[in-house]
């Protein structure tokens, strides 16, 4: 008997592309980061087209390249994500919204906050993708000198992780009586009070704000290493995935799917969502023109440290020229 699935779409937020030339073609929006008008168009068109999701990365430290390619980045500078959000929640019905925030650079106290708040501002549509933060340079904006490392950090995310759950439980749905004639506003034997002690963190509780609508938001994570997908398969419903092809991605699948059974956990309860870089044409002649007219707009000032990050070596010897 056939079964009727569903695809799910999400939209990584970059308010033109993820080209890195974008800004630079004819017709963009150079200051689309900073427009929030055009980013509320882009959600209401989104939500129009039956999009899931429209998730948000962040960054809490401009990326330590070479002035000469860093000068040319348009991503040097992009709105806080649960700034944005809540305001994208005011021009859209259906549409989920995930931030990311920081389990390294963040309090639990105020992630689960904010993400309450979040959930009750657009009526049970947000996300939270979970980062341990990546870049180092981000210790030096909070007052410390070192990047923890990489096991550290993880241990400290699935802390966080439950800390920030046990805060949304900090109320039963219906805690709140609000009976006027009693002057009753809460029942007290319905609030839960976290009192949490670990390695990492120290959160009494309760929190201020009210149960999120859906229980706990959408929990999403984007993490590739080892420790990123065991914590992926133990806690997210969403994985935003980067496979660079076909059988990348099949092998990351079925790794994580096994993770996920070895504890015992419902393979279905998460979602793998793989990126792709979409150009539109009404032909594939006229995508792939708009195609190489982007890399054309490519300086090779930010191209080559752009090339080398992703490759993981030095490039800037490279014959631009040759195969």
């Amino acid at each position: 008997m056939a079964t009727s699935r569903q695809l799910r779409l999400g939209a990584f937020m970059r308010p033109v592309s993820i080209h890195t030339a974008w800004w630079r073609y004819p017709g963009a929006l150079p200051d689309a980061n900073f427009n929030v008008q055009h980013l509320a168009g882009f959600a209401r068109t989104l939500e129009r087209g039956r999009f899931d999701a429209f998730f948000m990365a962040d960054h809490l430290a401009v990326l330590n390249m070479p002035m000469a390619a860093l000068r040319r980045s348009a991503t040097v500078t992009s709105f806080d994500p649960l700034t944005l959000l809540p305001a994208l929640a005011m021009v859209t019905e259906r549409l989920g919204l995930i931030a990311t925030a920081s389990t390294t650079y963040d309090e639990p106290y105020h992630v689960a906050r904010r993400f309450a708040s979040l959930d009750h501002i657009s009526n049970g549509r947000a996300g939270w993708n979970i980062v341990t933060t990546s870049n180092p340079d981000a210790a030096l904006n909070f007052g410390r000198e070192d990047h923890l490392e990489h096991g550290a950090r993880y241990r400290r995310a699935r802390e966080f992780y439950e800390v920030v759950t046990g805060l949304w439980d900090s109320w039963a749905d219906d805690a709140f009586i609000r009976d006027v004639e009693s002057g009753i506003y809460f029942d007290p034997a319905r609030m839960h009070v976290l009192d949490h002690k670990g390695e990492f963190l120290s959160v009494r509780g309760p929190l201020n704000v009210a149960r999120p609508i859906q229980g706990w938001p959408v929990i999403v994570q984007a993490g590739a290493s080892d420790a990123g997908r065991q914590l992926a398969a133990e806690t997210a419903e969403v994985i935003f995935g980067s496979a660079r092809t076909m059988a990348d991605g099949r092998d990351f699948y079925a790794d994580v799917k096994g993770r996920m059974e070895r504890i015992g956990r419902p393979r279905e309860h998460l979602k793998i969502l793989p990126g792709v870089l979409v150009i539109v044409g009404e032909t594939q002649a006229e995508a792939e023109e708009k195609k190489a007219r982007l890399d054309g707009l490519v300086h090779p000032d930010s191209g080559i440290p752009n090339l080398s990050m992703r490759l993981g070596t030095d490039a800037s010897g490279f014959d631009l020229d040759a195969p």
